[in-house]
């Protein structure tokens, strides 16, 4: 039985016109995305939604009947010809790669190929036409090549930052087609924050015990918001990036509301109405500098989200090849995430110098116990992560990190 891998790829250091439905149903997506992965993770999670819809969305170019139409239904799909709904994609990429000067973000789709097993033309065209995928022929029996292969290429596209992606363990004699999509985005805080600022402080993790992380501290004048609902006070704050094409919203529940029970208010609509009635404030703020990655397997998520047929031997991919009992064995995704000073790993630490922290201002927000987060590009409303933030993981950090804290 023939087996097709699904990758899809993002890092990502901290941030074309759709309509807001569009934006809409990518939202609902995202949110029903990420209430399937939290029931099984308890800790830190990072993913990326728009990943997700790439790589679900080269399945359904080729997915026929019941397996196609799962994918569409789940992905919030309306009733237009297969791939138009893609086509916003196109002017996405072309708008942001015309903004290199002020961030970096490069997406790139693969399609490696099982020499001598044929896939049709029209399918080819297709993810050439609305993901620009490449399609490149490997001889999956030698694994450890394929590996070295596809990692090679993943790191080429990620800026050296996903190293050894793949191992000869991750294909078999069986697989024939492997999808792959690297997303890559770097940028600057529109308003850093001093390095000098920054000091050692406590925080609260999820099991109630405490850990010294290093806390970014500024004074800003940013989009903020102080909601109460359903007994539940939180606060929802805006960093945007250089450039204003992306911002990074933060969630922060009260200190007594358990972050578990404020994921359970997120929907579509909660999140646009954050975004519409937050409002420009000054702001002190307290935000960790941390970094989380992540490996997911999305199987058991999308199983929950009734995208099943494409995992079986009997669903119908002859949109792809005519080879029969070909089907889905993995949906995997690799994420890795940073904040800092610049807002970037490599940014230099030049800019706006943001004023000392102040004594009394009208808002605090402190994240110094769990939080959720969005980071979205501004024009299209896409949601290209989501995640939560439980501990900030100083081991990861490199000795430099805590250098004159």
């Amino acid at each position: 039985m023939d087996k097709i891998l699904l990758w899809s790829l993002l890092l990502t250091f901290s941030g074309s016109q759709a309509s807001r439905s569009l934006a809409q149903r990518h939202t609902e997506f995202a949110v029903d995305l990420y209430q399937a992965i939290c029931s099984s993770h308890k800790n830190n999670i990072i993913f990326s939604p728009l990943g997700t819809t790439l790589v679900l969305g080269m399945v359904q170019l080729g997915a026929k009947g019941k397996a196609q139409q799962q994918i569409r239904q789940t992905l919030k799909f309306q009733d237009t010809s297969t791939g138009e709904e893609f086509s916003v994609l196109k002017s996405f990429f072309s708008a942001t790669s015309e903004k290199k000067q002020e961030f970096t973000f490069n997406l790139a789709s693969a399609l490696y190929l099982q020499e001598g097993f044929t896939v049709k033309e029209q399918y080819l065209h297709g993810n050439k036409k609305f993901f620009q995928s490449a399609l490149k022929l490997v001889n999956f029996q030698d694994a450890k090549a394929c590996a070295e292969t596809i990692s090679t290429w993943v790191e080429s596209k990620t800026n050296g930052k996903i190293k050894d992606m793949f191992s000869e363990e991750e294909f078999g004699p069986l697989t024939r087609l492997v999808l792959v999509n690297a997303i890559y985005f770097k940028g600057d805080w529109k308003q850093k924050f001093r390095k000098e600022d920054t000091q050692l402080m406590n925080f609260t993790k999820k099991d109630g015990t405490a850990v010294k992380i290093p806390m970014m501290k500024a004074l800003l004048r940013t989009k903020y918001g102080y909601f109460s609902e359903s007994s539940m006070n939180y606060q929802v704050l805006e960093l945007p990036y250089k450039g204003d094409e992306f911002s990074l919203i933060i969630i922060l529940p009260a200190e007594e509301i358990n972050v578990e029970e404020m994921e359970k208010l997120i929907t579509a609509h909660q999140i646009f109405k954050w975004f519409s009635e937050m409002r420009e404030e000054e702001v002190e703020i307290s935000l960790p500098r941390f970094k989380v990655e992540q490996k997911l397997d999305f199987k058991e998520a999308l199983y929950s989200l009734n995208i099943t047929e494409i995992f079986s031997g009997g669903c119908d991919l002859s949109g792809i090849t005519d080879s029969a009992e070909v089907y889905v064995s993995q949906v995997m995704q690799q994420v890795f995430f940073e904040i800092n000073e610049d807002g970037s790993e490599a940014a230099a630490s030049t800019g706006i110098h943001i004023p000392a922290i102040m004594s009394l201002t009208p808002n605090q927000f402190i994240a110094n116990h769990p939080f959720l987060f969005i980071m979205k590009n501004n024009p299209t409303e896409s949601i290209l992560f989501m995640g939560r933030v439980t501990n900030p993981d100083i081991q990861k950090m490199n000795g430099r990190d805590l250098d004159s804290l």
